[in-house]
């Protein structure tokens, strides 16, 4: 399946994304191999988070969303931030893919979402650390890996929401209903 979907990624996306994609698939084994998981799906979902990213996206295409979720007004204002949700789509429709937990992380990788998963978890911090991201240093890499699975997902959550906060865009509820469900995890952990 990853070779196949490799190829698909290669022929429609830009050699930036490309490399994005790939070194993002690079970070989801390792962290899935961290965690236990299983490191097929990580490659799987680094490989393909992004297979929507360059598809253009107006009011007629997000009528044609068909995954079964609302759009939200965030979505709406801001529809590349679909691109996870439409993804998810190609996966199915193009690749006969039917794991949900490898739907799930790809649908909500973008904004993160309490239905993720761990593995949707794995790529959401992949995503956002991999080394061709000009915005993360070394050490902020190196100090991120050293915390666990939670831990890493609320510190990003975090670091988004400040970034949208001082930018004045709005923070999406599925981003601030995944930061109370880890919230609370954490706290009924350390209780």
């Amino acid at each position: 399946m990853y070779n196949k979907i490799r190829k698909y990624v290669e022929m429609n996306l830009s050699i930036p994304r490309l490399d994005h994609s790939l070194s993002t698939a690079m970070i989801c084994v390792d962290l899935c191999s961290r965690f236990g998981l299983d490191e097929d799906k990580g490659r799987i979902v680094g490989i393909s988070h992004d297979i929507a990213r360059e598809l253009p996206v107006d009011d007629k295409r997000i009528t044609l969303l068909k995954d079964g979720y609302l759009v939200s007004e965030e979505e709406k204002l801001n529809p590349v931030l679909l691109h996870g949700r439409f993804g998810a789509e190609i996966l199915r429709n193009n690749f006969k893919l039917e794991d949900n937990e490898v739907l799930q992380a790809v649908r909500w990788h973008t904004a993160g979402h309490p239905d993720m998963g761990r593995l949707g978890q794995v790529l959401f911090i992949a995503d956002y650390i991999e080394p061709g991201r000009a915005h993360i240093t070394p050490s902020f890499r190196e100090m991120i890996m050293k915390l666990d699975l939670n831990e890493m997902t609320l510190k990003i959550l975090n670091i988004q929401s400040a970034y949208l906060r001082d930018k004045g865009y709005r923070i999406t509820e599925s981003s601030m209903l995944l930061y109370d469900k880890l919230s609370n995890l954490e706290k009924n952990n350390n209780s």
